[in-house]
């Protein structure tokens, strides 16, 4: 008889949580699919990242007070921006392209020695950067990159 019950309270105790669960996991889970699969294609696009060509930029540097010398200094850049913003970004280059070019060149004079012996240039990158989405006020980049950088001491 004590078996009997035990086993019958078991079943409603299980049937009671399965009941619970189903009730509760009902109102929880109303949502629509699509709209979720949707919703996470269009972040990743938006968070996607595609490269745009800033061009060559080539300059002499100020001569170094303690060699006396000259440096050429030579680099490709390209910036990273989402893939929904390039049109627009390139249409901003284009229209700014000469105060683009200004104020990158001015930015790069600006680079010391030490800047330049860093492994991944990431204080040049910073200024350029800043400088570009200075330009680019409607389009900021997320980063800039350095494609191709030559230094020539004269």
């Amino acid at each position: 008889m004590c078996t009997d019950r035990r086993r019958k309270s078991g079943l409603l105790t299980a049937s009671l949580a399965s009941t619970l669960a189903l009730a509760t996991g009902s109102c929880v889970g109303c949502y629509d699919g699509h709209a979720l699969v949707d919703q996470v294609r269009s972040d990743a696009l938006r968070s996607r990242l595609h490269e745009v060509d800033l061009g060559t930029y080539r300059t002499t540097m100020p001569r170094d007070p303690k060699t006396n010398l000259l440096m050429d200094l030579e680099l490709h850049l390209f910036g990273n921006v989402p893939q929904f913003k390039i049109r627009a970004i390139k249409d901003r280059i284009e229209e700014d392209n000469y105060r683009l070019r200004y104020e990158t060149l001015a930015a790069i004079r600006e680079t010391s020695g030490d800047e330049l012996a860093e492994p991944d240039l990431a204080s040049l990158r910073a200024r350029l950067t800043d400088v570009v989405n200075k330009v680019l006020t409607d389009t900021p980049l997320k980063t800039v990159g350095i494609e191709d950088i030559k230094i020539v001491y004269e």
